[in-house]
């Protein structure tokens, strides 16, 4: 359930490379909240009607199929990107810039990323299918690291509501963000979610925040269920997780770079730049199923 916190965290901490130039790392610092949501962006299908899927969890029932969701990670996702950095450097809004900085970064991640989590979700699935058995390896990746992140379980705490908090319905109450998600969802999604499903999917995550934030987010995985997770998506003959997600965020830091000089191109630049930026996010699936990765040994964020 708390796996967008990994995206947030990678978002933030690439934000600060010394590979960034300042003005980038400037925006991103005003404009935190953009750059939150746009990195949880390509998972907002998977909030909708967010409510049920709460009740479907807690009775162990798998995951209702997210249509939108599977289409956002095989085909849409750099779409998207690439339509908010033109929305930014049309509107020349920083704001946009940085939500478009945030989309690609969680493009970027979980290119890097998913062949892992669905080699390791194919092995320990625990009678899932492979949906559910993929959100387990996600929700404990994120867990897990967290708490050794910040030296504590946040799970259940204000500390979580924190990590994980994106003010969607403010940012969606500002037209040109409006407008911008919903014209990059749109031609990248046939008969994709229209402005009031993005917003019903904006207010399942703040629910979600809320949620893991109460009591009940103490319930989402035990002591007992964190020391069994660990050695099957914490560490392993394939490595460890965070120096993975450390690979994987370095190699972001290149594609924030290039996504942003969309933005600052000049008016005859920017088809240039987004030539330059698809050689470093090439279209196509961010979700590789990973059927060459080799758990027993050591794994490259690619």
């Amino acid at each position: 359930m708390p796996a967008e916190g990994i995206h947030i965290t990678a978002f933030r901490e690439a934000s600060t490379a010394s590979g960034l130039s300042p003005e980038v790392r400037r925006a991103v610092m005003r404009h935190e909240d953009a750059g939150r949501l746009g990195a949880v962006l390509m998972d907002m299908p998977y909030f909708d009607h967010y409510a049920e899927e709460v009740v479907r969890y807690a009775a162990r029932l798998k995951p209702r199929a997210s249509p939108w969701g599977a289409v956002v990670h095989e085909e849409a996702a750099v779409p998207i990107v690439f339509a908010l950095a033109r929305a930014a450097h049309r509107a020349r809004s920083s704001e946009l810039a940085v939500l478009a900085l945030g989309a690609a970064s969680h493009a970027t991640i979980d290119r890097a990323m998913h062949p892992l989590v669905n080699a390791l979700a194919r092995r320990h699935h625990g009678g899932r299918d492979h949906d559910g058995a993929h959100r387990e390896v996600e929700k404990f990746q994120s867990i897990c690291f967290h708490e050794e992140y910040f030296g504590q379980d946040r799970m259940g705490t204000d500390g979580i509501v924190r990590l994980v908090r994106v003010p969607f319905g403010e940012l969606f109450a500002k037209q040109h963000v409006r407008q911008a998600v919903c014209d990059a969802y749109s031609p990248s999604i046939p008969n994709g979610p229209t402005e009031t499903d993005l917003a019903r999917m904006g207010s399942g995550y703040e629910l979600h925040a809320r949620l893991i934030g109460s009591p009940v987010g103490r319930l989402v995985a035990s002591e007992k269920e964190k020391s069994e997770a660990r050695p099957k998506f914490l560490y392993g003959g394939w490595g460890r997780f965070e120096q993975v997600l450390e690979e994987a965020i370095q190699r972001s830091v290149g594609v924030l770079e290039r996504t942003w000089a969309v933005f600052a191109a000049g008016d005859g630049e920017r088809e240039a730049r987004l030539r330059e930026l698809e050689k470093v996010l090439p279209r196509g699936t961010i979700d590789g199923r990973g059927d060459d990765v080799e758990l027993d040994m050591p794994f490259a964020a690619r």
